[in-house]
Formats: structure tokens, sequence, C-alpha cells
């Protein structure tokens, strides 16, 4: 009976030691975050801001209402790594956003992010963008513990742009950073 314990538990006790190890805590956080209202006739109210609650964790904010009903509203997302002054496209593509908030990504990182938003925003789940209401992102961060451990200390840039009409109508630029949790946070 003791033998029997040893071969099923020691393996566990082996198992949780090596994948607690390769977990490493990462912090990952905004450090800026520029808000570009391109078409302040239709886009009302806009308000932005970052709170860097400490210097490892932050969240932003988005208000904004809009002047007329909105029923096609494509954009494009970017996703870069920086190194130095140099900025390396990682993600790249254009978005029709009303299809997008429909659909769930296969794409790990727009899938993290499309999960987020539907948590603390207020978008409809489809179009059209009602005007006259006060839509909002509130406290998005980043969720630390669904960073992989192979990720590398990055710095990086988050840039959606919306366009209607075929006009640029709003960019969000947010800078950040990935790192390994020192010792003892």
């Amino acid at each position: 009976m003791n033998v029997v314990w040893r071969m099923n538990v020691y393996p566990l006790f082996i198992w949780t030691i090596l994948i607690g190890n390769a977990r490493a805590k990462m912090d990952a956080y905004f450090t800026k975050m520029d808000c570009i209202n391109h078409m302040p006739g239709l886009m009302q109210n806009v308000s932005c801001r970052l709170d860097r609650k400490s210097h490892v964790t932050s969240s932003f904010s988005v208000e904004f209402a809009l002047a007329n009903t909105v029923k096609d509203v494509n954009g494009a997302y970017i996703f870069g790594v920086k190194r130095g002054s140099t900025v390396s496209n990682y993600t790249t593509m254009e978005i029709n956003f009303c299809e997008a908030l429909e659909a769930l990504y296969s794409n790990y990182l727009l899938k993290m992010i499309a999960d987020e938003l539907r948590r603390v925003a207020n978008f409809p789940l489809h179009c059209p963008f009602k005007k006259n209401i006060q839509f909002y992102i509130k406290d998005f961060t980043i969720d630390t513990k669904i960073i992989p451990s192979y990720v590398p200390e990055i710095n990086f840039v988050s840039d959606c742009t919306l366009i209607v009409s075929q006009k640029k109508a709003f960019q969000l630029i947010l800078y950040g950073q990935v790192s390994r949790r020192k010792a003892g946070r």
C-alpha cells in the first residue's frame, strides 16, 4: 500500500514543482496613452485616462458619445514590440468592428483583449452604435495570469484606429511593458 501511494504521489509532487517553477510570474502594465479625436463633430464628450496604480499595475479608461448613429465602423489594429527606438509589428490587421463585436477570435492576443473589453465596456454586441449614448471602457487592465511564461520581457505599443465613412475618427495608442516579476511582489 505504501509503494502504491508513493507511485501516485511522487510524480504529482514533481509535476507540481516543475509546472509551478515554469510559470514565471509576469508584470504587464501601461506606461503612456495617446488619445486622438480626429472627428470631434462625431466623437463627442471624449475622455481618456491612464491610471498608474503602482509601478507595475495600471489601467486605462475611455468614454465617448456619438453625434450620429454609426452602422459601419472599420479600423486597424497594430500591436508592436519596441526595441530601442524601433517598433516591429507583431500583429497588424484591418478590422470590421461590427463583425468583430459578434466574433470570438482564434488569435490569442485578440481574444484576450476582447474578453477584457466585454468585462469592462458597454459596447453593443452588434452594430449600430447609437447616437447620444455614453460608451465606455472603464479600468481596462492586462490579466497577467494568462501571459504565457515564454513571453520575453518587452516594451509594446498597441495602436487602435477607428474609421467611419472612410475617415479616421479616433485613435487610441497605448504604450506598455511586460517584465518578469521581481522577488517579493
